[in-house]
């Protein structure tokens, strides 16, 4: 309470002096209230600031006439690809590559060869030679057998052996003969003797001259002569009829063997043909051992060396027809419709493996769907890309600057406005 007196004293004697209030008088609560107005005010100003803005601006737009914008038409697709000779690398193998292996190499990489031209032997090859010798020497020997049963020589020995069987029997018939002959005369001579002395005897019987038991000595004289005659006829006669009837079996035989039967020349008939088709196989396999180019083209790489096994996935070389070359185009399968045969190309190297521009022309067009093979240079290309491939085949004069880049990464630009 004093301290207010003393102010307030002060003051009135000095009526001129600046008043200061007192510090410890309650103060109004009226700095609280203003500032949300002060706020509300702000913000206030802020939106109707911006909404002349923004009507100011769709006013001016209003009155602004729209440009009609043209998409210029798309008449080129590019795509990335590589060159490849014409009907794709060929990996040359053989039939079993696991158990072969290379004997010469005929040929070397750059090489161009002709269609069925030999460019490597395999090993084993001289064994299978010897075996197609043996086989043709036994087809030599088979055909001359046939040939001899055909013209009745195959018995030469046996007839020839029947045939002197038969010239003896003949020659014993005629000794025989001319032996029981002469034998025949003697008993005949006899015959004739006796006869006469039976018949003297029996005058002299009648005239008593001889007695009758000599009489009867010379009629058994007779009768003796008689029968040995006979007998030695009958001997004739068999000699001759045994003799004959052996002549005539013993040609019966000779007939047979000189008999050229079909069934003997069937079968070796059959015979020429088995050595024949064994002749065919070891030529058959025989060919395995040489391994020939099936087209004509060039030697792109050699995969198996003399002696190597050859190698089961590559194959002894690898062939390409580089006479005539085609770049393989992977086209978007967004784009393929677009794509025609016939349009033409234009291919520049996407390394600088060439130079210049090549061109060509549309060939062909896949028919299948697949992931992208190539890698585009650009990093944000899609490595997921499905595309399609398109053969460009090259020109003429092209072909040969590129005959020896077989794979090589091209850029293909394909003229659609065409």
């Amino acid at each position: 309470m004093a301290i207010t007196k003393n102010h307030q004293t002060q003051a009135e004697d000095s009526p001129n002096s600046t008043f200061v209030p007192p510090t410890n008088l309650p103060q109004p609560q009226t700095g609280k209230k203003i500032i949300p107005w002060l706020t509300g005010i702000f913000f206030l100003t802020i939106i109707g600031t911006g909404s002349v803005y923004l009507i100011s601006q769709i006013q001016t737009h209003k009155s602004t006439p729209i440009e009609n914008i043209t998409i210029a038409p798309i008449t080129r697709i590019t795509a990335s690809g590589r060159l490849q000779p014409e009907g794709e690398v060929i990996k040359l193998s053989v039939a079993y590559a696991q158990d072969s292996r290379v004997n010469q190499l005929l040929v070397k990489e750059g090489d161009r060869v002709k269609a069925g031209q030999t460019i490597a032997i395999l090993q084993g090859i001289d064994k299978k030679q010897m075996e197609l010798a043996e086989a043709e020497q036994n087809l030599a020997v088979e055909t001359a057998k046939l040939a001899k049963i055909k013209s009745g020589d195959a018995k030469l020995a046996e007839i020839a052996a029947q045939e002197a069987n038969i010239a003896r029997i003949k020659a014993q018939l005629t000794t025989e003969t001319l032996e029981k002959q002469a034998a025949i005369n003697r008993a005949t001579a006899e015959l004739e003797n006796a006869t006469k002395s039976y018949n003297r005897y029996q005058t002299l019987h009648l005239e008593g001259a001889v007695s009758t038991a000599a009489l009867d000595d010379k009629r058994e004289a007779w009768v003796s002569a008689a029968a040995n005659l006979e007998a030695a006829k009958a001997r004739l006669a068999t000699t001759v009829s045994t003799l004959q009837k052996q002549i005539q079996t013993e040609t019966a035989m000779l007939s047979k063997l000189k008999e050229v039967r079909p069934v003997d020349i069937r079968i070796a008939e059959e015979q020429v043909k088995k050595a024949t088709l064994q002749i065919n196989r070891i030529k058959a396999e025989l060919d395995d051992f040489y391994v020939r180019s099936p087209v004509a083209g060039q030697i792109l790489k050699i995969n198996t060396r003399v002696g190597e096994q050859v190698n089961t996935s590559q194959g002894i070389v690898e062939l390409g027809r580089t006479q005539q070359m085609y770049a393989i185009a992977e086209v978007y399968e967004t784009d393929i419709g677009k794509i025609q045969v016939g349009q033409r190309a234009s291919i520049i190297s996407e390394h600088g493996g060439f130079a210049g521009t090549l061109h060509g022309t549309v060939d062909h067009i896949g028919l299948q769907i697949k992931k992208q093979d190539i890698l585009d240079a650009d990093p944000a290309a899609d490595r997921d890309a499905r595309v399609v491939e398109v053969k460009v085949k090259l020109d003429a004069e092209d072909t040969p600057k590129v005959a020896g880049l077989t794979n090589l990464q091209v850029r293909i630009t394909v003229d659609i406005d065409q």
